[in-house]
């Protein structure tokens, strides 16, 4: 099949699931796209295999059984990751937004996300709903955040054109310019960062869950030179539509003298805090990636 007509099929495919999605009510859609995340557990099997891999290596399951538990929570975890994230903006504009969210932060956390003009550094993983805690943060202060742009541009056109993310702007990671990140911190907006997918350039080899993992400094880097603060945080889905969404208190590394130690320090800490969060909800972390590859 021609990389032309695949884009195709994709594009129409995705119509159509965004059309279902939007015509069911979030439980039913999520029952749906569980079934169908059940069907891609069996059918997926390279991805399957990765996730029962990374989650005996890492000894999050300790027996087999519990690795295929984790890793079909996981695989529906992801499916209503991505139906309830077409569903949230619409709850969260509206006047019952609090029954679907908890906001749990220190109030330090609190005073600069309603400070304009201050610059933060949002760091997370693939864990709860990214997209969620995407929306959330857009409503405190306007976002930038860093992400490998989809293989289909039609598909990537369809999915901004919904327009669920509210003032937030996303900077291709393989052509992001540092001083565009620094600029975007310097004009008051939240960077938010993924950092727990294999790094090539720019990175250090990091102890997680007790193996070498390639990790991304940019988060470091970037805190190192511009002293905007470094927020942790993570979406936990505790029901339809319900998420508890949890901020560290403003991280503020102080220096050394000696740059590399530094970015080394930094980057291991908020490594280990995403190791901590996932061990409290295994079945919500995105498994099925290849975190560690020689």
């Amino acid at each position: 099949m021609s990389s032309r007509l695949q884009h195709a099929c994709e594009y129409q495919a995705a119509r159509l699931g965004l059309a279902l999605i939007e015509h069911c009510d979030p439980a039913t859609a999520c029952r749906v796209a569980g079934a169908l995340a059940e069907l891609g557990f069996r059918l997926l099997g390279k991805r399957r295999r990765i996730a029962l891999a990374n989650l005996r290596q890492s000894g999050v399951a300790v027996s087999p059984a519990e690795a295929r538990r984790l890793a079909r929570a996981s695989f529906r975890h992801l499916a209503c990751v991505i139906v309830e994230s077409f569903h949230a903006p619409k709850r969260l504009n509206s006047d019952a937004w609090q029954e679907s969210l908890t906001l749990e932060m220190p109030p330090a956390t609190r005073a600069l996300l309603e400070t304009p003009g201050r610059g933060l550094i949002m760091v997370s993983g693939h864990l709860g709903n990214w997209e969620i805690g995407a929306q959330v943060l857009a409503r405190f202060k306007p976002l930038t955040g860093v992400a490998r742009a989809m293989n289909n541009p039609r598909v990537q056109a369809l999915l901004e054109s919904r327009q669920m993310r509210g003032d937030f702007v996303t900077v291709d990671k393989h052509t992001a310019n540092p001083m565009q990140l620094v600029r975007a911190l310097r004009r008051g907006r939240i960077l938010a960062l993924l950092t727990d997918q294999h790094a090539r350039d720019n990175s250090v080899p990091i102890d997680f869950f007790g193996r070498p993992a390639r990790t991304y400094t940019t988060p470091a880097v970037l805190h190192l030179l511009t002293e905007a603060p470094i927020l942790f945080g993570y979406s936990v889905r505790e029901g339809v539509l319900r998420y508890r969404f949890i901020l560290s208190e403003p991280l503020v590394y102080p220096t050394s003298g000696d740059r590399d130690a530094d970015v080394l320090r930094i980057t291991r800490d908020l490594a280990k805090r995403l190791e901590d969060a996932i061990r409290e909800h295994p079945g919500q972390y995105l498994w099925m990636h290849r975190r560690w590859k020689p």
